[in-house]
């Protein structure tokens, strides 16, 4: 179960952060589950090491436009890819009616099965592997949390202790590790259950957004590996938070705390913290772990896998920190697209701009190249 954020803001997207989409990549049956679209979503998969035709189903939270407006761009992309066979949808009442308004009246034909379900609380979906659910949280428009399970697994076999009892290898052994009781020849009875260490508990993951603090929240969260929350606003604009439905740092961490949750990642923040603001998401991160310790920021495009129970978990990687400093004036076409990681075509337009001095500070660069994190750079001239 590996995690990849695709945007971290709420209502609109910024320079360093598209809004809100995560993605739960599941390697052993090579599928990509969605939580959430925002506009853009499809350029982060992009960006990303995700494969678009791997997507397999869809979880939207609430019909909000910065959590579906880049759904049906997704959709029709993965149409004229070819790779697709089957795609299904879950989200709230009117999703299959703006699915359907948008196939319509954009004479989109989709080449691949697209089947849309409205979720109520409960059981979402199950086949045996993972099993969702969700809840209704509380928003300006009806919004749901959703939580993925994994199926316990067998304990592992103690393959060396039936050797050790002399116990012949082949069909026997399969016998022990479904813990059914067999006879050897010479009489002597094994119980399965004594060959066999104990299941191995699944893993979970639990996102919530867009919400105030609620006990649905609680609920559903209860005891997860990895609990994705919003946190729109800091403890400071507590009145913001109330008055437009949406979780302050601390109402997400005294969710984790009440839920006993493993690891928080905090999404979803304003606008209002872009860098060069008085208050910045690292203020949120402090707040937060003054509740919950074990409370990360989540940026775009950061990945994180769910350890399995008794295995040592990775820890979240840090933001980026910035590039080394470059000099446009002196810069190469190579050295533009390494340490500023944009494509071949932007760097030299760039370049060749700055050779005919068409531009001379950094608020020139991002009027003229929006799509560049600039913020997140260390250029010189």
């Amino acid at each position: 179960m590996e995690i990849t954020f695709l945007g971290t803001s709420s209502g609109v997207p910024t320079r360093s952060r598209n809004v809100s989409s995560v993605a739960l990549r599941l390697p052993q049956r090579k599928e990509i589950w969605l939580f959430d679209c925002g506009e853009a979503t499809q350029h982060q998969l992009l960006r990303s090491d995700l494969r678009t035709g791997q997507i397999r189903r869809i979880f939207i939270s609430h019909m909000h436009g910065d959590h579906i407006f880049g759904l049906m761009g997704l959709l029709a992309s993965c149409g004229l890819a070819g790779t697709v066979s089957q795609i299904d949808v879950y989200g709230p009442p009117t999703l299959d009616r703006y699915i359907a308004g948008c196939l319509r009246w954009s004479v989109m034909r989709l080449p691949y099965k697209l089947q849309v379900h409205t979720v109520e609380p409960g059981e979402v979906f199950s086949d045996g592997e993972f099993t969702v659910t969700c809840r209704l949280l509380h928003h300006r428009v009806p919004a749901f949390g959703y939580r993925v399970t994994e199926r316990d697994r067998p304990g592992r076999f103690q393959v060396e202790k039936a050797q050790a009892l002399g116990i012949p290898f082949g069909p026997l052994y399969g016998q022990l590790k479904q813990g059914k009781t067999i006879t050897l020849e010479d009489g002597r009875t094994f119980d399965g259950r004594d060959f066999c260490d104990p299941p191995q508990r699944g893993r979970s993951m639990v996102y919530c957004t867009d919400t105030i603090f609620c006990d649905s929240a609680v609920e559903l969260a209860q005891q997860a590996d990895v609990l994705i929350h919003e946190a729109t606003f800091s403890h400071q604009e507590a009145d913001l938070a109330f008055a437009r439905l949406h979780s302050t740092s601390t109402m997400a961490a005294q969710v984790a705390a009440f839920a006993q949750v493993k690891l928080l990642f905090l999404t979803h923040f304003s606008a209002r913290y872009a860098p060069g603001n008085p208050l910045q998401v690292e203020d949120l991160l402090a707040e937060a772990q003054a509740i919950f310790p074990n409370t990360r920021l989540a940026h775009d495009f950061l990945h994180y896998e769910i350890p399995r129970e008794g295995t040592q978990a990775a820890p979240a990687p840090a933001p980026p920190e910035a590039l080394p400093a470059i000099a446009i004036n002196r810069a190469t076409r190579q050295q533009m697209q390494q340490k500023l990681g944009i494509d071949a075509i932007t760097a030299n337009a760039i370049l060749e701009r700055r050779r005919q001095q068409k531009f001379t500070c950094r608020e020139e660069l991002e009027r003229l190249y929006p799509q560049v994190a600039w913020d997140t750079l260390n250029v010189q001239f």
